[in-house]
């Protein structure tokens, strides 16, 4: 029997669901292979709309652009890097102790299969006592094996650390050379992007739309930079707040902690619980089993869920409409194209895009969508 041929409304139908499906497909797994390059661009990007209007002000003040903008650059990095030269200390014991933690949950782990492994041949034994058949059996039990304390957990435990230190070592040129690269490319972007911008409008875009062209740059760049620096602000004052917390419960690494504490929140939902983690752990190292350990917590939580649910929402109401669901698989996917810088920057680049959409027309269902 000879099949029927496929109706040509049919191929239309199925190129209309291919067309967009392959082109998302392309782009993630260019995304993917490409992502030294992309998260070098979209870190001065984000950068870069952070300290767009701060070399506005000064441009107005009469202070060139490439002055202004490396006045701020300098502003944001010699701190930057003073702050992080005070957490050497703290991040160096702390890789002195991870070693002793991980032997002791490993010991842990052992003493608790060694006492189930006794429990399940006791239980053996007893069974095999109380059978029928046994008595035609051989009634030799062979002794149970009791672990060697170098088990494979602790190996695999230290393979991991020497290869998380080794990575370390052998990244750190290469990170050096990229932080040198964006320093120079966000002061490219500040001098240089603008002038070139007007430039293509000049030569690309109908005069009869360059108004509407040149309105909807500048709104969309204002909007991006007013959430950028909130949210960045919000988040400073986040793991301040937290820092100044720690330090009045007498915690230990407070500074540390607490720093930890507003960078993981730009990651939303995973980023706090990580932190809280890594708070409780400290706590627990520091106080052991005490209700110090409660209140440090619960300051922090306090504190996020202050930041969380009434300070940032007041501020970005608008902007901060994203559907939960949404937010999680975005972060799946930006984790796993570009890992933790990748989680860092995905729900700021997520409001971006819904910024943009929202400043061109036929963006806007895609935004009630995203807001649902």
């Amino acid at each position: 029997m000879s099949t029927p041929p496929i109706r040509t409304g049919t191929l239309a139908a199925i190129s209309v669901y291919c067309l967009p499906i392959l082109t998302g497909l392309a782009i993630v797994y260019t995304a993917y292979l490409a992502q030294n390059i992309l998260l070098l661009l979209l870190v001065t990007a984000l950068v870069s709309l952070l300290l767009a209007p701060g070399v506005k002000v000064l441009e107005k003040l009469f202070i060139p652009r490439v002055v202004g903008a490396a006045l701020l650059i300098s502003l944001l990095v010699v701190p930057t890097s003073a702050f992080v030269a005070q957490l050497e200390a703290p991040l160096t014991k702390w890789a002195k102790l991870l070693p002793e933690l991980s032997a002791h949950v490993t010991s842990s782990i052992a003493e608790i299969d060694n006492a189930i492994g006794s429990a399940t041949q006791l239980e053996e034994q007893s069974q095999q006592k109380r059978s029928w058949f046994s008595w035609f059996g051989n009634d030799e039990v062979e002794e149970p094996v009791n672990p060697e304390d170098g088990s494979i957990i602790k190996t695999r435990l230290k393979e991991t650390l020497f290869t998380f230190a080794s990575d370390v070592l052998v990244s750190a040129p290469s990170m050096l050379i990229q932080f040198l690269t964006m320093l120079v490319l966000i002061l490219f972007s500040l001098v240089f992007a603008p002038k070139l911008f007007r430039h293509y409008v000049e030569l690309f875009v109908a005069p009869d739309n360059r108004d509407t062209f040149n309105s909807f740059a500048i709104t969309a760049q204002q909007e991006l930079s007013r959430y950028i620096l909130t949210v960045s602000a919000m988040n400073f004052l986040l793991g301040l707040a937290s820092v100044l917390f720690l330090y009045a419960v007498s915690y230990n690494d407070a500074l540390l902690l607490g720093t930890i504490m507003g960078l993981l929140n730009f990651i939303p939902y995973v980023g706090p619980m990580l932190a809280l983690g890594l708070i409780t752990i400290g706590g627990l190292v520091q106080w052991g089993l005490d209700i110090n350990v409660v209140i440090a917590v619960g300051g922090v939580i306090v504190l996020n869920i202050i930041e969380s649910q009434f300070m940032t929402p007041l501020v970005l109401a608008a902007n901060l409409r994203i559907n939960p669901f949404l937010i999680v698989l975005w972060l799946l996917l930006c984790g796993w194209m570009w890992g933790l810088v990748g989680l860092l920057i995905a729900v700021p680049l997520f409001v971006c895009v819904k910024l943009l959409l929202n400043q061109y027309k036929y963006g806007k269902p895609w935004v009630d969508f995203i807001s649902t």
